[in-house]
């Protein structure tokens, strides 16, 4: 009988969607009355990282290698019983499964594409020798798992490929929403818009870190060709660009000769909080999402609840997530993808609340209940717990 989990989360530092989703199964965990804990390596040698210089990862290792395995099996003694799970809620945790072998444990695969980079079969995401080394520590813990939950079929593929992990040892189980978005009154998500980026007028939106695989070069160049194309037809108001993350800087740069103007029109916006994600997704004229790979991505259900129409790569795992809801570009071939967005902006009224339509439904595919009901039967079977 399932007696108590105990889910494994990242130090405060690291980066937002993997501190929210064990957030997110703590919460949900103990809505369904499940006992559970949560721990993670705290950062106490990683303070001094700011004036270690090139050395500052290093701190952060000893508070992740050596100090957090002592606190994790110290707690394994404290809590073990039977019934126990041990849930690695990020795999790039996964090397601490080796503290793990006497206790039921998961490990949740969030993607490849880091290990995929070390064995070299990512050409534009080169990596270092240490990281390579990381990653094969990474690779090394998620073999020896009990169990591994994939969030897509596209990291359940890669990951059975690489590991040669058993298939009956894995399973599926998509994230939901980790916030309640939902499409924002029309004069509140407007006010919101209006005050975060200085105008009441249209734009495209994108939101996305700075990673590799977000394809923010590509981003940039299709909105410039978007820009003479609307030039060309006498457009009066260009859609401005709307990015929630870091700034876009680099990858504008190139383009600001031709088009002096494309800077004041790139709207860059950091640590927006939910509730101004959500106006800005019900005010947009549409989410671009052009990333060359992902692991799952959130930003397609979100806009999709808050009845935002998105455009993204037309590559799994996008296209699990975005179903016959989103719409789907190449990026390799920018000229076909920008007629596709344009395409896409120029929809007549009936086909764009058609598209909001669906979407809607798409992102009901992405519940809570049905997320948390996945993990529970799955530590359930882990500790032998029969179904009733």
């Amino acid at each position: 009988m399932l007696t108590k989990v105990i889910l494994i989360g990242n130090s405060e530092e690291f980066r937002f969607s993997m501190k929210l989703f064990p957030e997110m199964l703590l919460r949900l965990l103990e809505e369904k009355g499940v006992p559970v804990l949560m721990i993670r390596p705290k950062t106490i040698f990683g303070k001094l990282a700011p004036w270690a210089g090139r050395l500052g990862k290093w701190l952060f290792y000893i508070d992740k290698f050596l100090l957090f395995p002592f606190y994790l099996r110290r707690t394994l003694r404290q809590e073990r019983a039977p019934g126990l799970v041990v849930h690695v809620c990020d795999h790039s945790n996964a090397m601490y499964v080796r503290c793990l072998s006497k206790v039921a444990n998961i490990v949740t695969c969030h993607d490849m594409m880091p290990i995929r980079s070390a064995l070299g079969e990512i050409a534009r995401n080169p990596t270092s020798w240490t990281g390579r080394c990381f990653q094969r520590m990474i690779l090394k813990g998620l073999k020896n798992a009990k169990f591994v939950v994939c969030v897509s079929t596209a990291t359940q593929r890669d990951f059975l490929r690489i590991a040669q992990y058993p298939k009956y040892k894995t399973q599926i189980v998509f994230n939901s929403l980790h916030y309640p978005y939902t499409p924002m009154p029309e004069t509140e998500a407007r006010v919101r818009a209006q005050a975060l980026i200085g105008a009441d007028a249209p734009f495209l939106l994108h939101v996305g870190g700075d990673a590799w695989y977000k394809n923010r070069g590509g981003l940039v160049a299709m909105y410039a060709e978007m820009r003479r194309i609307w030039r060309k037809k006498g457009t009066c108001v260009l859609p401005k660009l709307v990015h929630a993350g870091p700034p876009l800087d680099n990858e504008v740069r190139p383009f600001l000769e031709e088009d002096p103007e494309m800077e004041v029109d790139m709207i860059g916006l950091q640590d927006v909080d939910n509730e101004d994600l959500r106006a800005l997704y019900s005010c947009a004229e549409l989410l671009l999402f052009p990333s060359w790979n992902e692991g799952f991505g959130w930003p397609i259900i979100e806009a999709h609840a808050c009845g935002c129409r998105v455009v993204t790569t037309n590559k799994a795992p996008m296209t699990e997530v975005g179903g016959s809801a989103a719409f789907y570009i190449e990026p390799l071939r920018p000229t076909e993808a920008v007629a596709t967005i344009l395409k896409v902006l120029d929809q007549e009224p009936v086909a764009r609340l058609q598209s909001v339509e669906n979407g809607l439904a798409n992102a009901a595919r992405f519940s809570e209940d049905r997320m948390i009901s996945d993990y529970i039967e799955t530590y359930r079977h882990l500790v032998g717990e029969r179904k009733t």
